[in-house]
């Protein structure tokens, strides 16, 4: 026997010089961070349901959890490269969470079946902003949708009047709400059109602390009325926490996140409708994330449209377009919502195109619930 060959294997594999350390490095280094995120998602995990949004930190996680998924594809990949079943063994639950969490808003929905001749309302909700970098759009995009109803918020008159004007001639029911909240920094008003005649409209106070007053306005669908309202929330942004020197607005937006006041407003909002007798629906911008635990109280009273109707993420806020961000960027968390109460159904719901805002606007259809 030669001593060459003395203690060596058959078709052993021949490694290169250096692969054997650099890929166990490398190894080591992404269990390391697979681990790391492991834990944190647990830590997250745990105090999404034990302290929720009561403080402004986790507040402001859940607001923005698709953000904490962002690095699991880049684990998974490097996971899958460097072959490390330990690292694929952490991550699998946390895919597994993704996917039921998020996969089903990818599905297609189940639309309500319609009996010929059903009588249905379809609405548009848009936040139009008071920078809009191109108004025109709005009265656009409502031609090409054809809503029977309305919703704008943030629309500043003294330069949108003149562009929203065109919209009188098909859509002659109108309120307009001064933006009471707001007037320490524009002036702005949230106007409700409907092509469907008023069979009533009253100012009401809701008791929503700083909206003193909002809009209830009756139109009829089948012979049923249906309650409307058109409401904009406080953005939870306005806080002043470490932002004295910061310049770019998301930052900014982050660092003070403050959801307080914001949550008042949706508690005194679902207090308010409680007392409702009719059937209603609600549009606007209510400044909350459907991903936050605050959005799970609304949804708790309310049926959200898009979530019934809508396919995919369904992110109306911030539009690319009409920021900083670069321009292929999808809107981030959707905020802009059409609600509506038990004696309806959702036929079918849709996000809109841009319409100049930093909010894309959000489409519903409706019709009465079956007896």
């Amino acid at each position: 026997m030669s001593l060459s060959n003395y203690g060596t294997r058959p078709n052993a594999p021949v490694y290169f010089s250096g692969m054997i350390p650099q890929r166990s490095w490398l190894q080591r280094l992404v269990n390391a961070l697979a681990l790391v995120y492991f834990a944190l998602m647990l830590l997250y995990v745990g105090n999404r349901f034990i302290i929720q949004d009561r403080i402004w930190l986790m507040s402001l996680f859940n607001t923005f959890s698709l953000v904490v998924f962002a690095p699991l594809p880049v684990l998974l990949l490097f996971a899958l490269l460097v072959r490390s079943r330990r690292s694929l063994l952490l991550l699998l639950p946390l895919t597994l969470w993704a996917l039921v969490w998020i996969g089903p808003r990818f599905l297609p929905k189940a639309n309500a079946a319609l009996a010929a001749g059903t009588p249905t309302v379809r609405v548009m909700t848009n936040n139009i902003s008071h920078f809009n970098i191109d108004p025109e759009r709005v009265p656009a995009l409502a031609e090409s949708q054809s809503p029977d109803v309305i919703f704008l918020q943030e629309v500043q008159l003294s330069t949108q009047a003149d562009t929203l004007a065109v919209l009188d001639a098909a859509y002659p029911y109108q309120t307009v709400q001064a933006d009471e909240m707001r007037v320490n920094m524009y002036i702005a008003v949230n106007i409700t059109y409907s092509r469907i005649p008023f069979l009533s409209s009253e100012a009401v106070d809701p008791q929503i602390p700083g909206i003193p007053v909002i809009y209830r306005n009756v139109i009829d669908l089948g012979g049923q009325p249906i309650a409307l309202y058109n409401i904009h929330l406080i953005s939870p942004g306005g806080g002043i926490r470490f932002t004295n020197r910061i310049n770019n607005y998301f930052i900014r937006y982050a660092l003070a996140y403050d959801d307080t006041n914001r949550n008042l407003q949706v508690d005194a909002l679902l207090d308010y409708l409680d007392t409702e007798p009719l059937p209603y629906i609600i549009g606007g911008d209510f400044n909350t994330s459907d991903f936050s635990m605050t959005y799970n109280h609304l949804a708790a009273q309310m049926g959200d449209s898009f979530a019934e109707g809508g396919v995919g993420l369904g992110g109306t806020w911030p539009a690319a377009r009409a920021t900083r961000l670069p321009s292929f960027l999808p809107p981030l968390i959707r905020i802009d919502y059409i609600w509506r109460s038990t004696g309806l159904q959702t036929v079918s719901a849709w996000q809109g195109g841009f319409s100049g805002s930093d909010h894309l606007p959000v489409f519903a259809e409706f019709a009465l619930q079956p007896q």
